[in-house]
């Protein structure tokens, strides 16, 4: 029998909703926890929009001398026009804070106009971005043209590059290096993996066209080769047959990319898609994570096993049925030397704390797995999680929002290595975007970008 445990800060909300269920959770003293708080919450901006497919993508980036994010400005209509690209300096650093604003608003003289020559209303999505080891940031992203056709609005691709290693203030247009043959208009569902030496790079994205030469939602990779400070790119290449594959996580191994994404061919029952090319594009290895009642089944995380081996890969597992009965946090390794794909761990738990989260490796081989189920506090999980043993469950002290006047945390990112983030396992950096205090119902609203800075116990 596994024993979760609850600490007495957190029981108060969890145990009504767990009597509301009718679940019986045993309750211990608060135990020391594997991770602690002991920096934040930091506001890293006031005013952003909701970090769009944040349960899966990665908006914050652990350098040497600063921890850098990416969002879009909050706008109070559907379009966004500018991008953010921020750099928090940490402790000792001689970096100044910074956010550079990338504007595309049709209205004004800008580099809209280059993207789309018609000069429309253009929508910006949130950039992705890797770090090679030289400190340079390499910034994706996508501008949105809509279209008298509602289904059908072409997105084109936009690099950039920093001037200086690990200062965002400046950002050069590397755009030009991205080729737009044979495919040019995008849904702009992409991620971004970097090799560990820093030298290759894969970007994943669905083509589109609105003649219909292209069917919709066809999955294309760029692959870079790093030349001097930029990645130049070879032409794109088709990787598979159109399918709802979003939201991809992308790991640039030494055996070979792989891509993790959401498939949504069956709208009742969504899945997980695991597809391993090598470095030409050509598929090594393709599985479905199982998914066996209607509901929504993802993976929301991906990162290494060890530090020093990219070619096992963690992927965390959501399973979340239609009818509740049987959620589940799973922890799953795919060896990319092998091709083989195992669970590790299966995790029931109630629907109220099924929510997608973080893996986080520490020290000795241990890990933690933190989410926010009641979208105010953030939980951890420690124990085993790769293997057996007991679970413990524990509200984290210091991460709750509504007790800092915010309406509610929506989505966690965590730096992560796979796009060339440092990584400490004594030192963890979470970011959340929160609804502000002044959201009503479910009127749009300004969210702020939190910052926790997180130490292993006994640091």
């Amino acid at each position: 029998m596994r024993l979760f445990r609850i600490t007495p800060r957190g029981s108060a909300i969890v145990s009504s909703l767990l009597l509301a269920l009718g679940l019986g959770v045993a309750f211990s003293q608060e135990s020391k926890l594997p991770v602690r708080v002991v920096q934040g919450p930091i506001v890293l901006h006031g005013g952003i929009n909701s970090q769009w497919g944040g349960h899966t993508y990665c908006y914050t980036l652990l350098g040497k001398r600063a921890l850098y994010w990416t969002a879009t400005e909050y706008a109070s209509s559907e379009f966004a026009h500018t991008a953010l690209i921020g750099q928090h300096p940490l402790d000792g650093s001689d970096l100044p804070p910074h956010v550079t604003r990338l504007t595309f608003d049709p209205g004004k003289p800008n580099e809209a106009k280059t993207a789309f020559p018609r000069d429309p209303r253009v929508r910006v999505n949130q950039p992705q971005m890797v770090r090679t080891p030289d400190g340079h940031l390499h910034v994706f992203l996508g501008l949105t043209q809509p279209t008298k056709n509602p289904d059908y609005s072409p997105g084109r691709l936009r690099y950039y590059r920093t001037e200086r290693p690990g200062d965002v203030s400046t950002l050069v247009d590397r755009s030009a290096l991205i080729p737009t043959e044979p495919f040019r208009d995008f849904h702009l569902r992409m991620s971004v993996g970097i090799s560990r030496d820093g030298k290759r790079l894969a970007l994943v994205i669905l083509a589109i066209s609105e003649d219909g030469s292209i069917p919709f939602n066809t999955p294309v990779i760029f692959f870079g080769k790093r030349q001097g400070l930029d990645f130049v790119f070879q032409q794109p290449i088709r990787y598979a047959e159109p399918m709802g594959l979003f939201y991809p996580q992308v790991a640039a191994t030494e055996e070979g990319v792989v891509i993790v994404g959401e498939v949504w061919d069956n709208q009742k029952r969504a899945t997980t898609r695991l597809i391993h090319l090598d470095w030409q594009g050509q598929e090594l290895h393709r599985e479905d994570l199982p998914a066996e009642t209607d509901g929504q089944f993802f993976s929301h995380d991906l990162r290494p096993r060890s530090a020093d081996d990219w070619s096992r890969l963690v992927l965390y597992y959501n399973k979340a049925p239609a009818d509740r009965s049987d959620n589940r946090h799973e922890f799953w390794e795919y060896d990319a030397r092998t091709r083989r794909l195992r669970l590790l761990r299966s995790i029931k738990t109630e629907y109220g704390f099924a929510n997608a989260g973080r893996w986080l490796p520490l020290l000795g081989g241990k890990s933690v797995f933190i989410n926010n189920p009641s979208m105010n506090r953030l939980f951890v999980w420690s124990g085993n999680l790769l293997g057996q043993g007991e679970i413990i469950r524990s509200a984290l002290p210091g991460a709750d929002v509504v007790q800092r006047g915010y309406r509610a945390s929506i989505y966690m990112s965590a730096p992560n290595v796979l796009q060339g983030s440092i990584r400490s396992p004594e030192e963890h950096y979470l970011a959340a975007d929160c609804y502000n205090p002044v959201k009503e119902g479910e009127k749009p609203a300004a969210c702020s970008l939190l910052l926790w800075r997180l130490a292993t116990s006994g640091r």
